[in-house]
């Protein structure tokens, strides 16, 4: 363990102490002025043509851009499994990242592949790994019509706090996620239908040593959404949305004989913003009904919020609001799933060109339907990141965790610390 941290902090000191000879002059300008009148102290708007002096600039590959990074980390928690019981222990990690995009006058593409393994000194924590591959693509059709497709695969871990987890460990989780959509104006309409297609998988776990085959729990969700706005020649446009989706199973019985196939159906309510740089993103409101094929697994509802809005009250400011409202299906036979609520706000000042320092809430809350389990988890968390040059950052920040739930044996605390060190071309 004392190795490994050490290697770790050597490769930090070794790329700092070299960003520090390249960027020494990063922290040169004043700082900014964010009061009502601050033309004389700040510089001017850069425009279009300008470049910013500390963004990566790529590596030029025909038709497309690559953005290649790494990113190492050192950090201390007080509780790494981060649920009941969990020990304190420093770790490391590291998240290599490729982001492909493409550089064309019609039409666009990108892929982003990108991984993290964080490794708890500690012998009693399991140790993290994530994985992430995301394509998307834009195409520009005739009369102004657009076509933006999306299909992702990401591999995480279940946290210890989920009820579906099996004693002895989180399972492993790969899902796929994709989705199209065509998108364009008819007279005063603004429309946009989209089609979905989602997959997940579980990987088997163990109880009591003994492996637990969790295939049940392997679904395919399927769903439409028409969304349908008016145009007001304005930077907003108020919209409906309706939605249906089918969820089914590998299996068509769980472990305890139930038929967990369902279907979903929402309708929302809102307006999207486009007045860049203030104020763009979007928020709605509804209600989400979901239905099963067992009727031993009571039909519910919820009241679901969604949208991400970036507003930014002046040039240095930025508050950043997020909110979404998903349905989670269980394996408990006496709970129809849970409905979850994810809410966070986040403010970021840039303090200087190339220093931002931000701070971040986060709310989210589970409702396990027919248990009358309630889990409420909160995050608050501080943050600041330094661009040396245009190819190597540091990012230190602390957040502070805890759970509170209606089953006391749940709750938990976590204190966390993490300095990470960015390199970019």
């Amino acid at each position: 363990m004392r190795a490994r941290l050490c290697l770790i902090a050597a490769v930090l000191a070794l790329l700092a102490g070299h960003a520090a000879a390249a960027g020494a002059g990063g922290l040169k300008p004043t700082i900014a002025d964010d009061s009502g009148d601050d033309t004389a102290s700040r510089p001017a708007a850069k425009s279009a043509d300008d470049t910013d002096p500390y963004a990566a600039l790529g590596i030029k590959a025909g038709g497309f851009i690559l953005y290649p990074s790494l990113t190492i980390g050192l950090g201390y928690t007080t509780n790494a499994a981060a649920a009941a019981g969990g020990v304190p222990s420093s770790f490391g990690s590291v998240t290599p990242e490729l982001l492909i995009q493409s550089n064309w006058d019609r039409n666009a593409a990108s892929l982003d592949l990108k991984g993290t393994y964080q490794d708890f000194f500690s012998d009693s924590a399991d140790n993290d790994p994530q994985a992430s591959a995301e394509a998307t693509g834009r195409l520009d059709l005739p009369h102004g019509w657009t076509s933006d497709l999306d299909a992702m695969v990401e591999y995480d871990r279940e946290t210890l706090t989920d009820d579906d987890n099996p004693p002895d460990g989180p399972s492993g989780v790969t899902s796929i996620t994709s989705s199209a959509d065509l998108t364009g104006d008819i007279g005063s309409a603004a429309v946009t239908i989209t089609g979905t297609a989602d997959r997940t998988t579980y990987e088997n776990t163990t109880t009591g040593g003994v492996s637990v085959d969790q295939s049940d729990r392997n679904n395919d969700v399927f769903g439409a959404r028409l969304r349908v706005g008016y145009d007001t020649n304005a930077a907003l446009t108020p919209f409906v949305e309706g939605e249906v989706d089918r969820t089914v199973f590998d299996r068509q019985l769980d472990d305890h004989g139930i038929a967990r196939a369902g279907t979903g159906y929402a309708l929302r309510g809102g307006v999207s913003f486009d007045n860049d740089p203030v104020l763009s993103g979007e928020i709605a409101l509804g209600a989400r009904q979901q239905t099963f094929d067992d009727a031993t697994l009571a039909a519910f509802s919820a009241f679901t919020v969604d949208g991400d809005l970036v507003w930014s009250p002046s040039r240095l400011t930025t508050v950043t609001f997020d909110a979404s409202t998903t349905v989670d299906p269980g394996t408990d036979p006496s709970s129809s799933g849970s409905v979850v609520h994810d809410a966070s706000l986040e403010l970021a000042y840039d303090w200087r060109d190339n220093l931002t320092i931000s701070g971040k809430g986060e709310v989210s809350r589970e409702d396990y339907q027919g248990t009358g389990e309630v889990d409420d988890t909160y995050d608050l968390g501080v943050n600041a990141e330094w661009k040396l040059n245009r190819t190597l950052s540091l990012n230190a920040g602390y957040t502070h965790e805890w759970l509170v739930s209606t089953d006391a044996t749940s709750n938990y605390q976590s204190d966390t610390v993490k300095l990470e060190l960015r390199a970019q071309r």
